[in-house]
């Protein structure tokens, strides 16, 4: 019979011969895809990676109930993630997730739906934003004809609650330990969770019925960092109401500062009631002056444009434009302008059901991914850059070998197209000259993309590129 030592001998020398060979590794195994927590890249802060290493941009939208239909969540969830989606966003203080209908007690057929929300979004590779909180005011009952989301009567001291008001929920602890239980409810329930994206505090939590918005800043200031201490291996972040009008800035500028939010969110709209005129400006050149106006703070981290479509004056409801944009020209542009501009993934509409849904657009997240998903961002150090032409607006990633180009034609918006009836035009013998931007470059290889045909083509390898006829919008991926 071997002896235990000379067993153990031949054992190590055929583990080593194995480890020789290839046949066998000592590495670890590299997480997957489900595994992997989404985090922000060391490399380039700007982006999102996995914990595995790989770089991830969030396409997708916001999506925060189906109207208590679990069915037709799980129907809208599977779409988004058979088009190319990869990220939703939900409302866990929603009438349709809320588990706090009573003050204190737990409801477990509500916590049950958020259950199967992540474990369909498991199943499609779907992460989710978390959003932990969205109402406005607490009180005794909620007023006709308003929006019950927006109200927490669970909260209020009439009905067992503790708090009279939003201005009484802020003027002390109180409201910050009732928040953190709410914080640690889902860690209890959930722990580190790869599927989740991230926890979002409140949805525009400058929205809440008090008088000082900057009290807002304070109290996050305060609450973000434990909350990030008790989801450390999530990512933390906060949002605000739409960017429309010119005092909101402070409350962003503010907000963006604390060092524990993770994500720069902003939230802006096609709104003709806005104070601010660029609110009423082409999708384009609303969504890049949102991302710019991030970008220009200072603060290195990625920017998300992570809520925005169109709504009837001051957010009065869905935008008309909706009924007639049938081909999805908003959606596109609100896809691929944050996108091409620095942000770290494109914008995520609103309305996913009576535009994206109603209108059956869920294909353009395939398109976005086609156009952007093998060019790795974080790897090629992308710098946003713009060489307008006559007639169209080009927006530049310029990368280390590869960079990618979105123009966009001046003429047809989405005033002219949706509202005034104007079909986009026909563009013919268009040349693309990027001699200016790849003078130091040599190209290797040129193709294009159209993102409303879903058609690729080749062209010559040149900064002067000669494109095929098109309405509205191209890609172009140039090699050098």
């Amino acid at each position: 019979m071997m002896s235990r030592k000379i067993y153990n001998i031949v054992v190590a020398c055929a583990v080593s011969s194995l480890l020789l060979t290839g046949l066998i590794s000592c590495e670890p195994q590299k997480e997957t895809y489900d595994e992997s927590f989404v985090e922000i890249s060391r490399e380039h802060p700007s982006y999102f990676c996995l914990s595995n290493g790989d770089t991830y941009i969030p396409v997708g939208l916001n999506m925060v109930h189906s109207y208590n239909d679990m069915a037709l969540m799980e129907r809208w969830l599977r779409n988004l993630a058979d088009n190319g989606g990869n990220f939703v966003r939900i409302w866990l203080g929603h009438d349709q997730f809320e588990y706090e209908k009573v003050y204190g007690q737990v409801d477990g057929q509500q916590i049950a739906k958020v259950d199967r929300v992540l474990e369909i979004a498991g199943e499609c590779g779907l992460k989710v934003k978390m959003c932990l909180e969205n109402f406005r005011q607490t009180a005794p009952v909620i007023p006709e004809n308003t929006s019950s989301s927006y109200y927490k009567t669970a909260y209020h001291v009439d009905n067992g609650g503790l708090f009279t008001d939003m201005p009484d929920y802020m003027a002390d602890g109180r409201g910050q330990k009732v928040f953190l239980d709410r914080v640690k409810f889902f860690r209890d329930r959930y722990g580190d969770d790869p599927r989740i994206f991230a926890w979002e505090l409140w949805n525009e939590m400058n929205a809440i019925w008090i008088e000082n918005k900057m009290a807002v800043i304070t109290w996050n200031a305060e609450v973000i960092p434990k909350v990030k201490e008790i989801f450390p291996k999530n990512l933390v972040t906060q949002s605000l109401g739409s960017m429309d009008k010119t005092r909101v800035f402070a409350q962003y500028d503010g907000l963006m500062k604390i060092p524990a939010n993770d994500i720069i969110q902003v939230h802006r709209y096609i709104d003709e009631g806005a104070d601010l005129p660029v609110c009423q400006a082409p999708m384009d050149i609303l969504a890049v002056d949102a991302i710019e106006t991030m970008q220009s703070y200072g603060v290195r981290k990625p920017i998300l444009l992570a809520e925005t479509g169109g709504v009837k004056p001051r957010h009065s409801g869905p935008h008309q434009a909706y009924e007639n944009d049938r081909e999805g020209t908003i959606l596109h542009d609100l896809l691929f302008a944050p996108y091409f501009t620095g942000s770290a993934g494109p914008g995520h509409a609103w309305h996913w059901d009576v535009y994206v849904d109603r209108n059956n657009l869920w294909y353009h997240f395939r398109r976005f991914a086609n156009a952007v998903g093998d060019v790795n961002p974080v790897k090629e150090g992308f710098e946003p850059l713009r060489a307008d032409q006559s007639n169209f607006r080009v927006y530049i990633l310029k990368g280390k070998t590869n960079s990618l180009v979105w123009l966009r034609d001046t003429v047809s918006t989405w005033q002219t197209e949706l509202m005034d009836g104007i079909e986009p035009q026909l563009q013919k013998n268009v040349s693309l000259n990027l001699n200016g931007v790849f003078k130091n470059n040599k190209i290797s290889n040129v193709k294009i993309y159209n993102p409303w045909t879903d058609q690729w083509s080749d062209a010559k390898a040149s900064a002067s590129v000669t494109l095929p006829d098109f309405k509205r919008s191209l890609v172009v991926r140039i090699k050098h």
